[in-house]
Order: C-alpha cells, then structure tokens, then sequence
C-alpha cells in the first residue's frame, strides 16, 4: 500500500489525510511539531465564508496598510527588519493588487469556498459534531469609507451571482438579536462558521479510529530526497520512509522546502483572539466582521470569540497587548449591550496564518519533484478552504480528475 507522510497536523492536514483515506488505498501518516490541531487552526474565528472572494491583493490594500502602520492599533503591522524574503514578498504582493487580478482570482475563491462550504457540512455528519452553522455573515459599517469597502465587496458580489443584503441601521439589532451602533451593514446568508479547536478534534478523533498514525511534537528536520523523488522525513526519532509527502505545514512550509530547492513566496500572518467562556450577556446571534476595525465576532454554543490584526513579524509569536486591546475595544464600539468581562479573564492566543503575495494558496507539486506536495498559503481562509484543499490533494496524489480547477494555485506562478 503507498504510503504518504503529511507534514502539519492542522485543519489542512487533516483533511486532506481525511480524504486521501476516503480513498482507502494509502497508508497515512500526519507529523507535527507541537500537538495535533495546536497551531493557526485552533483559536481563529471560525469562518467558513464564501463572501471573502476578494484576495488578500487588492487595489487600495496597500495605501491603507501604509496609513495603519503608523496606527500601533490598527488591524495591519509590518515590524521592521532586514528580511529579502519579505521584501520579495511585498514586492510581488504590490504586483498582484490590481483590478485585473481581483477580476481573475474572485471566480477562482468563489469556487473553491462554495464546495469547501458543502463538503464541510458533510463532514460533520461523518466525523462528529463541531458547531457548524449556516447562520451568515453580517458585515456592519460606521463610517463612509466603511460603506464603500462594502460597497466594492457587493459588486463583485453581484458580478459572481452571490446572494447579498443590504441592512439598514434599523434592522440590525433583528438580525443580530443585540444593540449593534452602526449605520447599516451587509449581509451575506450563505456564510457559516464553526467551532475550529472542535473541527480538528473531531477529524483527529475520527482519522485514529480509521487506522491513521499520528506522530505529534515531532519536528521535521530533513527531507530525505534521491534526485526528483524525495524518499523520507527525517525526525530526531529517525527516519519516516514515504511514497508521497505533503508540505501542510502553514507557515512554516517555505522554510521545509527550501530544503529541496524551492523558494516560496509566503510570509507569517499573526492573529489575535480573545475566547470568553461562557459567552457574556450581549452576544450577538450570529458571526460579525467589524469592517472598520476588521475584527471577527463569533458566538459558539459555550464561549464567545473576538479575532483579528494582520501582524508580518516572521516565525515568531509574541503577543503585542496593543493590538490585543484594540481587539477588545472594537467590541464594545460596535456592540454596546455587550458585557465582557475584564480583558484577563479572556483565553488569549496568537497564530501565524501563511500568506502568499497573491491571495491565493499553493496547492501543487513542488517543482522539481515528482512527489512532494504542497497545501499551504490560505491566509486568512484557513479554516474556509480546509475541506476542499483536503479533496483536492487526494485527487492529486490519486490521479483522478480535480473537483475544481488547481492551475490558479499552481507552484510556479511566481517564476
């Protein structure tokens, strides 16, 4: 039986060793250096959100983030450094921020976070509940600048055929079921969400039961590699010999396959989240992104969750307690009938989300070799595109014809 090795044990990781063994005839292994479901896909927001079809690399982005860098609250921060790699990327990603590539990468998110939405939903009828919701998306603006972010959204929304509201001020405490002081705010019904540390439990849970070996707290210290074929993965407890290998490492995957020659194009995106358990009185019925502050609100069954800042700082994961405060105040600007406790009460985490210069994750074979594989680059849509990286990995490695088109995430678009 072939045997693949996936490196990261992470929401991508697991789906796709949840769909390679749909396909029974793998023997799976998943490795990672800290605990299974630990890193970026534990205390994110939740969001499974095919309303984020505009990529991270769009026109105005970059103005904007010049303007919050001189904000030490605002949702975007560069820390200063002498980093090529980031340089590189920035120049690329101010490459990317045009109309024309909005215009060609839309369609393509579109597709993907649609399938992803449906095939997460099977998901929890197979392995177990997570909390996933279709209760949608409502985005609430207080200011002009606001209304013409939701503005832009809403006409690539009309372009795409996706099913969008306008919500005046008047209506939101309905919608919401809080006090929501807002000028009005834009509603997306196909949205869902769900609870991630839950949805990585649930798949881990169910994989072991399927007879899928887990190796966690285990770093990668080499890839093994004989010409085009890399052979195996080298860990301090020794060597794991593999057919095929996937790179579904997050962050950390440039630095992996580099090793073999490949120079990918991704930077570390720090996010903050604050949990409160159990949710405080206030809490809005269904999830929020503020849109000024760009901070994401998500009530699950038994806690309450605020997330945001986009933070390139590299592989490191300190916590700015600015940024934090910032995260907390911004409930309270839009949310008036909330009543959180006290900051420190809150469970406080950051991860490093991967983000490519284009907006779009990588999901290929890494060039130059004929069985190492790369899943890696969401972003912010981690959680969002899991499920169908997870599908389109197994047909892949399968040799079976893709659910969706691959060639936009291919590997070398940026050579």
């Amino acid at each position: 039986m072939p045997s693949v090795v996936i490196i990261g044990g992470g929401a991508i990781g697991l789906a796709s060793a949840f769909f390679l063994r749909q396909r029974g005839n793998f023997s799976i292994t998943v490795i990672d250096q800290g605990p299974i479901g630990d890193g970026c896909s534990y205390g994110n927001a939740g969001f499974i959100s095919p309303s984020h079809v505009v990529p991270l690399a769009a026109p105005g982005v970059i103005g904007k983030g010049l303007r919050w860098l001189l904000n030490p609250e605002s949702p975007f921060y560069i820390r200063p450094r002498w980093d090529p790699e980031l340089f590189r990327w920035l120049w690329l990603f101010r490459r990317s921020a045009t109309e024309l590539h909005v215009t060609r990468s839309a369609p393509v998110l579109q597709a993907l976070l649609e399938r992803s939405r449906e095939l997460t939903a099977r998901l929890q009828e197979t392995v177990g509940d997570f909390e996933f919701r279709r209760d949608g998306l409502l985005m609430p603006f207080q200011s002009e600048e606001g209304r013409h972010e939701c503005e832009q959204l809403a006409r690539e929304a009309e372009r795409l055929g996706m099913a969008h509201e306008w919500i005046p001020a008047e209506r939101l405490a309905e919608l919401t079921g809080t006090e929501v002081r807002a000028e009005g705010g834009l509603f997306f019904p196909g949205d869902a969400h769900l609870r991630p540390d839950r949805f990585t439990a649930a798949l881990h849970r169910y994989l072991e039961q399927q007879g899928v070996r887990f190796l966690p707290e285990t770093p990668v210290t080499e890839l093994e590699r004989r010409g085009g074929q890399v052979t195996g993965v080298r860990t301090p407890d020794g060597l794991l010999s593999a057919d095929q290998v996937v790179v579904a490492a997050g962050a950390w995957s440039a630095r992996l396959v580099r090793a073999v020659g490949y120079r990918l194009p991704l930077q570390p995106a720090k996010g903050y989240s604050l949990t409160f358990a159990p949710p405080p009185e206030g809490v809005p019925l269904r999830p929020l992104l503020l849109t000024e502050t760009k901070v994401a609100v998500t009530p699950f069954r038994e806690a309450f969750r605020l997330a945001g800042t986009l933070e390139l700082s590299g592989l490191e994961l300190s916590i700015r307690d600015r940024r934090v405060q910032a995260i907390y105040r911004a409930a309270g600007r839009y949310l008036p009938a909330l009543r959180l406790p006290a900051r420190e009460q809150a469970e406080l985490w950051a991860g490093l989300r991967p983000c490519t210069p284009d907006g779009l994750p990588v999901i290929d074979r890494v060039p130059g070799t004929e069985n190492l594989w790369l899943a890696t680059g969401h972003a912010m849509l981690g959680i969002s595109l899991a499920a169908v990286t997870g599908e389109l990995v197994a047909a892949l490695i399968g040799g079976v014809e893709p659910p969706v088109d691959p060639a936009p995430l291919r590997a070398d678009r940026w050579r």
